[in-house]
């Protein structure tokens, strides 16, 4: 059952990755940030699922994914959350955090091959924080329900899984192990919300639709 949960959050991931690509216009300025997160995610995780299935270190993956993350998604939230006092500072924090975590990983090879608690905690807080200040746009704006089901399932996710990381290495094995299932569910539910996102707002009219309207008397 945990390998068939690990497995289908993945290929959601796949899946919302092609549909919100498939489905970008260039009118939605952000959603080319948030599409580049989801590629990021994919790629990295198809890296690192052959990684660990070759038995060869992958952590060094997750240096990536969190930069990765913190860049692409503090981008997008500066978009969709209008923030015309904090653009700027917004930006130029977002830009100097990835360049110093690049750089002092470039430099720093042992520390570019283990797990980074700091790493995880500086990229993931802010985020966290652009989530729930969405959350409070939306009570002022609840007709407008774009990005709503992506930001509730990453609110929850990032929560707690940046707590999962952070402490990670406490309590015994059988426990990390039971806490690490609980963190696949949340993922997969995670996905799900985004291909919810991409159904409610960004899926295009259906072809065979088109043609059948076009056809009617």
């Amino acid at each position: 059952m945990d390998e068939f949960i690990i497995k289908l959050g993945y290929s959601f991931l796949t899946l919302n990755t092609l549909l919100f690509i498939i489905s970008y216009k260039s009118k939605y300025k952000e959603l080319k940030y948030f599409i580049m997160y989801l590629v990021i995610c994919t790629i990295v995780q198809k890296l690192s699922s052959d990684l660990s299935a070759n038995g060869d270190n992958n952590l060094y993956l997750t240096h990536f994914f969190f930069i990765g993350q913190f860049l692409f998604l503090s981008l997008f939230f500066s978009k969709i959350l209008e923030l015309k006092k904090w653009k700027k500072f917004v930006l130029f924090s977002t830009f100097v955090f990835s360049i110093s975590f690049i750089i002092y990983f470039y430099f720093n090879q042992k520390a570019y091959n283990e797990w980074n608690e700091l790493e995880i905690a500086l990229t993931s807080i802010p985020l966290i924080i652009y989530s729930f200040l969405f959350f409070l746009k939306k009570i002022d704006t609840i007709d407008n329900k774009k990005y709503i089901y992506f930001n509730s399932g990453f609110f929850v996710y990032t929560l707690c899984s940046t707590l999962i990381f952070l402490l990670g290495n406490i309590g015994t094995r059988s426990l990390k192990l039971y806490v690490w299932d609980i963190n696949q569910v949340l993922y997969l539910l995670f996905q799900i919300a985004i291909f919810i996102e991409w159904y409610k707002n960004f899926r295009k009219l259906n072809i065979f639709c088109y043609i059948k309207n076009k056809i009617k008397p």
